[in-house]
């Protein structure tokens, strides 16, 4: 076994609060060491999740059996109504919704940080919405391996227990853990989730033979899954930009080169939901539609060909990447305006593709600027062989 003593900065020391011997957590992840001094937060985060899924739990199945008691009901089916499914994705909804609203403020809290409350609010409905899914397609599979199947009231209450509880806990470890990536990573969710399911649903079988807005129009079954979507993600777009840019003192007295970038980045977004709001119907809507959507690229476009300047030291790849998807936006739109070669859906579906990818990946750039502003030490390791 071998002893290792690394000395840390004054500043390190004052910041983190670090006492003589005490106690520290430490973690390999993508080959970069992990240093977490609350190890009682963790132990505590542990035990509040797991209560958590008691009290969730105890609470859903007595409601369950009170309300079967209530629907005179003897024995409860898999689907319908007053059904398993029903009941479980109404109370897991409500609870897994509720419970990560009261994590996220308790982390907010605890480790300062720079999410507004505002924007809490917003990752909160937005997780929620996915949680409610997620359990849709669990009591899907459910249901449908055991088609038919009746239990009596209480046996069925304390599935439904256990289901709940189970969605509380993975709704609170989540929130206890609530970082940028998982926000990025839920805007992807929701808008090629909403997307998907829109084209699954939307009850016209030749809509990509009109255009990719075709599936928000009245024309279609379910429009609003993709105009809900686009408003939807254009809401959590703007939570990510706010929460970047606040970090990185984006402001116009302090950095405005960032700031109209902030400012740039928060018109597309914006853009985005008004595209769900001002669906392609025929008359006045598929003007302001398409005005909107030219204005969404002509933004996206401006901001790659202004990216150079308006990030500070932007990296040659990052600048190679945005030329290349910028003319591959470029090249679909004359290959669709000259030659044909693409269809008006394909041409929609190629340039929204190019236009999501690069605000995604400036976003991680946006990110990775954040981290290079914070101080950075060289540090002194001393290993010896403990006999």
């Amino acid at each position: 076994m071998k002893k290792t003593i690394v000395e840390l900065p004054d500043e390190f020391v004052q910041k983190l609060q670090l006492d003589n011997e005490q106690l520290v957590e430490m973690q390999i992840i993508d080959d970069q060491i992990i240093i977490d001094k609350n190890i009682e937060n963790i132990r505590q985060d542990n035990k509040v999740a797991f209560r958590w899924v008691m009290a969730t739990g105890v609470i859903s199945a007595l409601i369950a059996v009170i309300n079967f008691i209530m629907q005179q009901t003897t024995t409860v089916g898999m689907t319908g109504a007053n059904s398993l499914t029903q009941i479980t994705i109404y109370l897991g909804g409500g609870f897994g919704t509720f419970s990560f609203l009261i994590m996220a403020i308790k982390t907010r809290n605890r480790e300062g940080h720079l999410i507004r409350w505002y924007n809490i609010l917003m990752i909160t409905l937005a997780y929620g919405i996915i949680g409610v899914v997620a359990l849709a397609l669990v009591m899907w599979v459910i249901s449908s391996a055991f088609a038919g199947a009746r239990l009596d009231i209480y046996t069925m209450s304390l599935i439904i227990g256990a289901l709940v509880g189970t969605m509380n806990y993975i709704m609170v470890i989540t929130a206890q853990g609530l970082r940028f990536q998982q926000a990025v990573s839920v805007l992807i969710a929701t808008l090629f989730g909403g997307i998907i399911m829109s084209m699954a649903t939307n009850g016209s079988v030749g809509w990509w033979q009109y255009n990719f807005s075709y599936l928000g129009t009245n024309r279609v079954g379910n429009g609003w899954i993709f105009n809900f979507t686009l408003i939807f993600s254009s809401l959590i777009l703007l939570t990510i930009v706010d929460y970047l840019f606040s970090s990185l003192g984006a402001t116009f007295r302090q950095n405005r080169r960032l700031f109209i970038l902030r400012l740039l980045f928060s018109i597309t977004a914006i853009a985005v939901g008004l595209i769900g709001v001002f669906p392609n119907n025929p008359g006045w809507m598929h003007h302001v539609h398409d005005g909107i959507a030219q204005w969404l690229v002509m933004m996206v476009l401006v901001m790659i060909i202004a990216i150079r300047w308006l990030i500070p030291n932007p990296s040659w790849e990052f600048l190679v990447i945005s030329y290349v998807m910028a003319g591959g936006l470029a090249i679909s739109d004359i290959v669709f305006k000259k030659s044909g070669y693409l269809s008006l859906t394909a041409f929609e579906m190629v340039a929204f593709g190019f236009a999501f990818a690069w605000l995604i990946l400036l976003l991680q750039n946006l990110r990775n600027l954040s981290y290079d502003d914070n101080p950075k030490y060289v540090v002194k390791l001393e290993i010896a062989d403990l006999k």
